[in-house]
């Protein structure tokens, strides 16, 4: 008896070791991961690929909306997606041959089961050239008021055109939409005109706003069709429920009429559930055994290092983001670009990455990721972008205070971020080198990520990252956006007309050393000159995963569940 209870005592053991590195029991029944990654602790925003301008949304969308084109997660190659493609001779035609017979679904609450979408003789409706032509002009239209309108119509010819009609007659408009170089050939053939041959043409229909729409849910449920119980999708995992608010989540289930292509499999997984967690609390959950991936928090990590089990499941990996502060142009004093230089100087990036992030960020002296193709690195170009200089930063700030007849508390300076305690704890430490070398005493404000993204251009400072939507320097500096064509997106309210021009010129070289000297000069007028933006650091990604999942580490800010599975 005394041996049983032994060895009894040592298999309980074991089996809350295995719960202790995060759920990595032995799977029974349905495969159902939980992850709390890129998620944050706020609901989702949307799922509509129209609206969606946020990782969260644009994380979901991508498994439940495949697009045309697919950036290979972990090699960032552009691949097929829902479509193969050609190009022209000249370069400016894409013809698209989509996949025949891939069903439109919705999951029944009811029977508990995803089901195909059938027309009213009931056959299935499939997914169609015209789908993809509604979604890429639902973007457009100035009607929808797409936060990615005015960066995906520089990329068919007519869009800019048609995406600023807002106050052209119905008439006009119409024909304007009309126009647009999207043109459906048949039910599985799209031709796309762009305006001009470019280096990232091919990226840009990997991205979620030029994905399949179906026009017929949209038109009847309104700003309600990405409900649970009315949204339709095609893609590896339909929505299965959606539970709103802080503290909430998002469940997607296995679409079972997928059958899988060479670069989108059919899903090994059931279920995928997204919770909504700060990642301190995903933390305690993935030691709890209730997440299987979790972000790893910042002021954990010497614990989690030190730990053999939580050690183990860590992976750190070069991130896709530089994380960076935004001044509002338009409120004094940071329509004064000496005193947003001087804000930007006295920040200590060196000391973040050491003592608050910990993590192995880099810190950044320039906005662009340097991994980016033609992006320019501080190695290359060691002359500019912003360094911190204390007394530099004293010197200017003196000398606009002296200039303007004020003293350091004549403002009311507050700092505005999303609810995290990663954000939480970098601006506590920018606000105390500002006080320290500054002599400024700047609030913190806070709120939810969908208010926060709908107000942080009200704020004088903000807090923001950008994560690449392709791998191209591009997208750093136009679509952030800063190019002043995008100026109505523009948090900071800044524009610069030698910025635009250095942009304008690079985005036509095909010449990527070439591209880099110009995107150089370009982002030290933006971090440097102009000061409108203060990098801080470029990210890592640490993430927490249980020794039960199989899964693949991407490299572009969204994974691919249907590539994951888990074991015994």
């Amino acid at each position: 008896m005394q041996k049983f209870t032994r060895l009894t005592a040592l298999l309980l053991l074991v089996a809350m070791l295995f719960a202790v590195v995060g759920g990595a029991a032995a799977q029974d029944g349905p495969k159902i991961l939980v992850t709390g990654r890129q998620m944050g602790s706020s609901d989702i925003p949307t799922l509509d690929p129209a609206l969606a301008e946020d990782v969260p949304s644009v994380q979901v969308i991508t498994e439940l909306f495949p697009s045309l084109l697919r950036l290979h997660e972990e090699t960032v190659e552009v691949q097929n997606g829902l479509a193969s493609y050609s190009v022209s001779e000249d370069g400016l035609t894409y013809t698209f041959n989509i996949l025949p017979n891939i069903s439109w679904v919705r999951y029944n609450a009811d029977s508990g089961a995803v089901e195909q979408v059938t027309d009213d003789s009931g056959a299935p409706l499939y997914v169609t050239a015209q789908d993809f032509a509604y979604g890429m002009l639902r973007t457009l239209d100035p009607v929808t008021a797409a936060p990615y309108q005015l960066v995906w119509a520089p990329w068919v010819a007519g869009g800019v055109e048609f995406a600023g009609s807002g106050e052209a007659s119905a008439e006009d408009q119409q024909a304007l939409r009309d126009a647009v170089g999207i043109v459906v050939v048949d039910d599985w053939t799209l031709e796309v005109t762009v305006p001009q041959v470019a280096a990232p043409t091919p990226l840009i229909y990997a991205q979620w706003f030029a994905i399949a729409q179906p026009q017929a849910v949209v038109e009847e449920f309104g700003d309600f069709w990405i409900d649970p119980e009315n949204i339709v999708t095609y893609g590896p995992f339909a929505l299965k429920e959606w539970v709103r608010g802080d503290g909430g989540s998002l469940t997607m289930i296995k679409n079972p009429f997928w059958e899988g292509t060479p670069e989108i499999p059919a899903p090994a997984l059931d279920e995928v559930q997204f919770r909504f967690l700060d990642e301190t609390v995903q933390l305690t959950e993935f030691e709890a055994g209730n997440l299987q991936v979790s972000e790893a928090p910042a002021a954990s990590i010497d614990r989690i290092n030190s730990d053999p089990a939580l050690s183990a499941a860590l992976h750190v990996a070069p991130g896709t983001c530089t994380y960076y502060y935004g001044f509002n142009t338009l409120v004094a004093p940071f329509d004064d670009a000496r005193a947003r230089r001087a804000f930007s100087m006295a920040i200590d990036r060196q000391a973040i990455v050491d003592n608050v992030t910990r993590e192995g960020q880099i810190p950044a002296s320039l906005f662009a990721l340097p991994s980016l193709v033609a992006a320019p690195t501080s190695e290359a170009f060691p002359d500019l972008g912003i360094k911190t200089d204390v007394e530099a930063a004293r010197a200017l700030w003196d000398e606009y205070l002296a200039d303007v007849g004020a003293t350091a508390d004549s403002f009311q300076i507050s700092i505005y971020h999303n609810d995290s305690a990663l954000h939480a704890s970098v601006a506590q430490a920018v606000q105390q080198m500002w006080a320290e070398n500054l002599g400024v005493n700047a609030q913190i404000t806070t709120a939810d990520f969908a208010t926060y993204l709908d107000q942080r251009g009200n704020y004088p400072v903000y807090r923001a990252a950008w994560c690449f939507d392709y791998p191209d320097a591009h997208n750093f500096y136009y679509d952030v956006p800063f190019h002043s064509d995008l100026i109505e997106e523009n948090d900071t309210h800044w524009a610069n007309e030698e910025f635009d021009s250095l942009i304008d010129q690079a985005f036509l070289l095909t010449d990527n050393t070439e591209r880099a000297a110009l995107y150089a000069q370009a982002d030290n007028i933006l971090v440097n000159t102009d000061a409108a933006i203060a990098p801080i650091y470029y990210y890592v990604t640490n993430d927490l995963t249980a020794s039960n999942v199989v899964r693949t580490y991407s490299n572009i800010t969204r994974e691919y569940y249907e590539k994951w599975d888990l074991t015994d």
